[in-house]
């Protein structure tokens, strides 16, 4: 007969077994003594769900996981963040389709050591809002808890997922007056009219007051933003949206609204006088002659968010 125990200390569970024969006229009794480690932090996840591409095409090569691996911080100025929320940018689309991958895939591997496609399986997403998890050795402005958001560069793992990992100098904390899905919605398109409006454009609170400002394609994430930068700058603004989206618009301080399915765009807009600047996310067609618009000798500026 074996009769066995299990003891615990320090760390390790003791299993002692005995065990007796009885021969009626004598009796031996032998033990045997098994050793187990045992730990008492319990076990870590080590993948998580995710939306990835595992190669470039339509809407089919999406795919939902639950078995992408968890991010790490690789260097020290780096944040995981937990997303709360995140949103789809039309750069979310273009890159689904392939496209920039080879500029990319140089930025991600400058030394061009790895093989082709190791950049999949892919994480898309640029925005996000979440709550701070861990904190590399050299960040300190956040710490866990901290509620934050960011716009996540395209050469990185993107944010539909459950986790991500980014820069330090990416990140920003949250606007309490805002909730994590009102927050996923903006950093990307806010990025990118700053750097259309200031950066390439080179307009700036100092300098846009009175200028005449049109939008092209204004009732989108970029345009809607840019004309409540612009009104805060003092500039007179005009509109190109849909009537339905006109409301809308003029509630976030358009000066002028130009309906592009009432008649021809390039008609109307020669009914008003020339413009400043042209902020142009629509292209196409567009780009043949709205540059007629400006105005002539006097610096005026084109920029367009379309990619040729």
């Amino acid at each position: 007969m074996m009769r066995c125990f299990f003891r615990k200390s320090h760390g390790y569970a003791i299993l002692f077994c005995s065990r007796s024969t009885n021969l009626n006229v004598s009796a031996s009794t032998s033990s045997e003594l098994y050793v187990k480690h045992f730990s008492s932090t319990p076990v870590r996840k080590t993948v998580m769900p995710a939306w990835v591409i595992d190669r470039y095409g339509d809407n089919d090569v999406l795919r939902y996981s639950n078995n992408v691996m968890f991010p790490i911080i690789h260097y020290p100025n780096e944040v995981i963040v937990k997303v709360h929320a995140a949103s789809v940018n039309p750069i979310d689309v273009t890159m689904r389709s392939g496209y920039g991958a080879a500029t990319l895939n140089m930025r991600r591997d400058p030394l061009n050591v790895k093989t082709a496609g190791s950049e999949f399986p892919l994480i898309l997403g640029r925005d996000v809002s979440g709550v701070v998890m861990e904190c590399g050795l050299d960040v300190s402005y956040f710490k866990p808890g901290d509620e934050v958001w960011a716009a996540v560069p395209p050469w990185k793992q993107g944010t539909l997922a459950e986790l991500v990992v980014v820069n330090g100098n990416e990140l920003s904390h949250k606007p309490k007056s805002l909730s994590h899905l009102q927050a996923a919605a903006l950093p990307y398109v806010t990025l990118t009219a700053w750097s259309a409006l200031m950066t390439t454009g080179g307009l700036n609170k100092d300098n846009c007051k009175g200028k005449r400002i049109l939008i092209i394609g204004a009732s989108g994430g970029v345009g809607t933003v840019a004309i409540q930068m612009l009104k805060s700058w003092s500039a007179h603004v005009t509109a190109v949206c849909s009537g339905n989206a006109a409301e809308m618009v003029m509630g976030l301080g358009a000066d002028c609204v130009v309906d592009y399915k009432s008649e021809n765009v390039e008609q109307q807009l020669k009914k008003l006088d020339l413009f400043d600047f042209i902020l142009d996310n629509v292209g196409g067609d567009t780009e043949k002659w709205v540059t007629q618009r400006l105005k002539t000798w006097s610096g005026a500026k084109y920029v367009t968010l379309v990619t040729p």
